[in-house]
Parts: structure tokens; C-alpha cells; sequence
């Protein structure tokens, strides 16, 4: 009995799509969407509200926006080290920053 070859032409052809969108997935997504959260700076040591532009694609931190350790938050103009941290710490104020 011979198996045609077509389902696994399929498969294969499927597996390359996949990869290919995988591989692409940034460059086919370039879009951002703000998110904001409250944490612990541990670069000023005290508790700020940041907006970050996150990547649409994968949630990564892409940029900062507005932060409340600086006047205007707007004016954001350190070295933003926080987009390289693996998790943010909580805040440690009475408060609650992201109200």
C-alpha cells in the first residue's frame, strides 16, 4: 500500500508558517500599548508610578514614559534601568501609587 505524500507536504509546510511567524512575530507586531505600575525604584530608592510602552507581541518594556520621580513626569530623564529588570519590586510606601 502506498501513503501519499501530500499530509506530510502539509505538516511540513504548516511547521515553516509557524516558525516563520514565531521568527517574525516583532517585526510583523511593531505595535505598543501603555501600562502603568506602581514600584520600588531600586536605582532612587523610593516608590514611583511609571508608564511604560509595552510591546504588543511578547508584554516586553520598551520604553518609559512618564514617571513621578520626576517634575513634569513626562520629563523622564534617567538612564531607565528598570526596563531591563526581570520584575518590578512592590512599593513600599503607605499609599497606594497606582490609584
Amino acid at each position: 500500500m502506498i501513503v501519499p505524500a501530500w499530509p506530510l507536504a502539509i505538516v511540513v509546510a504548516v511547521g515553516i508558517l509557524l516558525a516563520a511567524v514565531l521568527f517574525m512575530g516583532p517585526r510583523l507586531f511593531p505595535g505598543t500599548r501603555p501600562w502603568t505600575r506602581a514600584f520600588r525604584c531600586p536605582f532612587l530608592e523610593r516608590d514611583v508610578t511609571v508608564e511604560f510602552q509595552e510591546s504588543v507581541w511578547d508584554g516586553r518594556r520598551q520604553d518609559v514614559t512618564r514617571c513621578t520621580a520626576f517634575t513634569p513626569p513626562a520629563a523622564v530623564t534617567c538612564a531607565k534601568a528598570c526596563l531591563a529588570l526581570e520584575s518590578l519590586p512592590p512599593p513600599r510606601g503607605d499609599r497606594d501609587l497606582a490609584a
